[in-house]
């Protein structure tokens, strides 16, 4: 058990470990598009038995709206999983005040012109137009990382004036969402580590040292600006700024690291292992096979006499229920039959009397 007065010696002992293992084959690099989805389609079940497979739905905003509802009593992101609504399409609707048809997966609004549409591209939609759905998705992921507007801009490919909407917009949405990223990049900055709301810790051990290295070498960096500005293309100039930036860089990436290892590790770590506990005691009581978990989807081996609606109803209340005493949030997931990996099948279209699909398979989204 690792705890706060022996992880250092932990850390030292695995450092230093030269023993090589085997760990198993890393199936999560393998793309779900592309020729990864030629490699995957080659896993197959055992003869007269099928995958079911059964992934998290939209877990990191439902972890950051339990965390901004249980330390900032703000409802405004966990109202919309209660409702059971679209959640990029609600924040959306509420931080642009905009009716639902504007607010769909594909749909553009422009504030000039104050019309909107449906389009498959945005070269299709007028110059001024943004996908407000989009903007929101992306948006909650720059919130997170603490993207400035001009950089969401660039990303985006929209006028700063719509990146500056956006942000503006959100935080009138949605109050707490801000002082939660600040409050957790806070407190790593203070105590060198992070928690889940499970209370797993990511330490930061080389934080507070960096933080005084580059505090120490701001006026150095400053100085350097200016003699730059005075001795144009000078090149060793411009090398000594680019080592102080590096280390700027990097006391920022820890910083949004921080706010990822409480969201991200609460969400596709902590939880799936929870949930890939217990499937995985359910499989070797009833001889079943957990094959993997990757990312936020578990798969199991199920003979195709147990393919049933009970097994997709207790599969489903693992992957929803098993935190349900921690969680405020409801957790949704999506279970499918899969005669091989990638050929996926709702149990609505699967014929469980004679246990084949109802009708042609789905491509998977």
């Amino acid at each position: 058990m690792i705890n706060d007065s022996n992880y250092r010696e932990i850390v030292r002992k695995l450092v230093t470990e030269t023993s090589r293992v085997s760990k198993g084959v890393n199936l999560q690099n393998i793309a779900s598009k592309g020729e990864g989805e030629r490699i995957r389609k080659c896993f197959v079940p055992s003869p007269d038995h099928l995958f079911i497979g059964a992934d998290l739905s939209q877990a990191e905003p439902r972890v950051q709206a339990h965390i901004m509802w249980t330390k900032y009593n703000d409802n405004s992101l966990r109202q919309i999983f209660i409702d059971g609504q679209d959640l990029y399409t609600t924040m959306a609707m509420l931080a642009f005040d905009l009716p639902k048809e504007y607010c769909l997966d594909g749909s553009w609004y422009d504030p000039v012109s104050k019309a909107g549409g449906m389009v498959d591209t945005k070269d299709q939609a007028p110059p001024t137009a943004f996908f407000p759905r989009k903007m929101m998705k992306q948006g909650i992921l720059a919130l997170g990382y603490q993207q400035t507007e001009r950089r969401f801009a660039e990303t985006m490919n929209v006028p700063i004036e719509i990146a500056n909407m956006v942000f503006e917009k959100f935080d009138k949405s949605f109050p707490s969402f801000k002082q939660m990223v600040q409050d957790t990049v806070q407190f790593m900055r203070e105590n060198g580590y992070v928690e889940t709301i499970f209370g797993r810790k990511r330490r930061f051990p080389e934080y507070k040292k960096l933080a005084r290295e580059v505090k120490k070498n701001e006026p150095r960096l400053i100085e350097l600006y200016r003699r730059r500005k005075r001795e144009k293309n000078n090149p060793k100039i411009q090398a000594k700024i680019d080592k102080l930036r590096k280390k700027k860089a990097q006391l920022a990436a820890m910083e949004r690291e921080a706010f990822n290892a409480v969201i991200q590790g609460s969400a596709t770590s902590d939880i799936i292992k929870i949930n890939g506990n217990r499937i995985a005691r359910i499989c070797m009581e009833r001889g079943w096979k957990m094959v993997a978990s990757i990312h936020d989807e578990i798969i199991i081996e199920v003979p195709i006499r147990d393919v049933t609606m009970e097994t997709i109803g207790l599969f489903q209340d693992v992957m929803c229920n098993s935190v349900a005493d921690i969680m405020t949030v409801p957790l949704k997931s999506d279970v499918v039959i899969m005669p091989r990996w990638m050929e996926e099948y709702k149990p609505e279209d699967w014929d469980f009397e004679n246990c084949r699909p109802k009708m042609e398979r789905r491509e998977s989204p």
